[in-house]
């Protein structure tokens, strides 16, 4: 079960938590329609760099994961460095999509096991919901 912290926020951050709550709703029906064991933790929700690498390094690779991160990751770091080696933080504002930002983490170069991470916000958001999988789940049409 997902539990949320509640404080008190100005009307930005609360349209924030209405989107990503939105997200994970979606990824919690989403995971129980693909008939995912939920005796595992799905979602993480981070605070900074250090506490997001520290997680994304520590969570097993075996299953689709979650993750709830600060914009500032992608706009202050270029990777996260892992055992598996070196993920790329990647960020794109697609023409076709004005107003959004796009944000991704490709896995280790020859890691097939590496999680490979979409996302997608309103540009100007402070947090982004990550969908990851591991790189040997993507559809092929993806990879």
């Amino acid at each position: 079960m997902v539990m949320f912290q509640c404080f008190s926020v100005g009307p930005a951050q609360r349209k924030e938590a209405s989107m990503i709550k939105t997200v994970l709703a979606a990824a919690a029906i989403t995971l129980a329609s693909t008939g995912a064991a939920m005796s595992g933790d799905y979602v993480t929700q981070t605070t900074g760099y250090d506490d997001f690498s520290d997680q994304f390094c520590a969570t097993e690779r075996n299953d689709q994961h979650i993750f709830i991160v600060p914009t500032t990751v992608f706009g202050e770091n270029a990777s996260v460095t892992c055992d598996d080696g070196d993920s790329m933080l990647r960020t794109s504002e697609p023409a076709d999509d004005p107003g959004h930002t796009v944000y991704n983490i490709d896995p280790p170069e020859g890691s097939e096991a590496g999680f490979d991470c979409d996302g997608k916000a309103d540009t100007g958001m402070s947090l982004v919901a990550l969908n990851c999988l591991p790189a040997n789940m993507e559809s092929a049409d993806h990879q």
